[in-house]
């Protein structure tokens, strides 16, 4: 979490064994796939410390490596993930250098592409495709009814709550996704970031839609009293403690900062999250 490097994913024995986001760092994700030797990897969604390992399956395996069909040229095209995501801030080229060089992005060429309409029978019939968008265009979660098991990806059930730091991000999005997972039958939620979540599921998902009601709060408390954007940025939206940060992760930071900030912007002039959803805060407390 704390370099981008990596995240939590799972490993499936079924019909064949299947990695989905298995990124444990570099060194530690090939000894993995030496290891377990998997069939198939399938990734959640593009951002990078989800996607990245794949580089690694080619090298050590004949896998079948599986991508969401919307986010394929983020996959494909260095240039795309630039004009996507770091351009429109001003930081085409440091973010550039920062994937290519330190994360080691290189566009995915033998890939098959999925979406809520794909059967993975083949290799995991018990496994149930959830559309789960507003992380990413089209962030993916997956279900096991007969464990009633959810991945659930990067949902936002960790300390820090929803992440939605590039333009394509949408709050709105991130809440629907929230409110139809918690109405799924599940005994155990795994998470890319926030670990195994094994009780108390409605609680964990009130939580992360909070976040957002307090970080929205906040945003329009500050605009009401005169603080204007620059000010709200450089205190922080999602990352309060940027000062501490060296670059050029500093700078990330504040973009990502910039991105979420005009996310609430727009979301206040049209209202707020409360006139999208008028029972959200009552779903909250409750």
């Amino acid at each position: 979490m704390a370099n981008f490097t990596s995240c939590a994913g799972i490993i499936i024995n079924s019909t064949k064994k299947i990695f989905i986001d298995t990124n444990m760092g570099p060194a530690q994700t090939s000894s993995l796939i030496e290891q377990e030797k998997p069939d198939a990897a399938i990734i959640t969604h593009y951002h990078l410390d989800h996607s990245i390992w794949t580089r690694q399956i080619t090298a050590h395996t004949d896998a079948r490596i599986f991508i969401p069909e919307p986010e394929e040229n983020y996959l494909t095209s260095l240039d795309f993930v630039i004009e996507h995501t770091a351009q429109p801030f001003g930081m085409a080229e440091e973010w550039r250098s920062f994937v290519k060089n330190y994360l080691g992005y290189k566009p995915l060429e033998n890939h098959e592409c999925y979406n809520n309409t794909t059967s993975f029978k083949d290799i995991a019939p018990e496994m149930v495709i959830v559309e789960t968008p507003g992380h990413s265009p089209s962030h993916t979660s997956f279900y096991f009814p007969d464990e009633k098991i959810l991945f659930s990806g990067d949902m936002g059930l960790d300390r820090f709550g929803p992440w939605y730091g590039w333009k394509d991000c949408s709050i709105r999005e991130i809440v629907d996704s929230i409110l139809r997972l918690d109405g799924m039958d599940v005994n155990l939620i795994l998470t890319s970031h926030g670990g195994i979540i094994k009780k108390n599921f409605d609680t964990s998902w009130a939580k992360a839609i909070s976040r957002l009601l307090d970080r929205e709060k906040e945003i329009r408390k500050k605009l009401e009293a005169g603080t204007s954007r620059t000010r709200i940025i450089e205190h922080g939206v999602f990352y309060k403690h940027k000062n501490k940060i060296k670059e050029p992760m500093r700078s990330f930071l504040d973009m990502w900062d910039t991105a979420m900030y005009e996310h609430h912007e727009t979301l206040l002039r049209q209202g707020g999250l409360e006139y999208f959803f008028p029972h959200i805060a009552s779903y909250c407390s409750n």
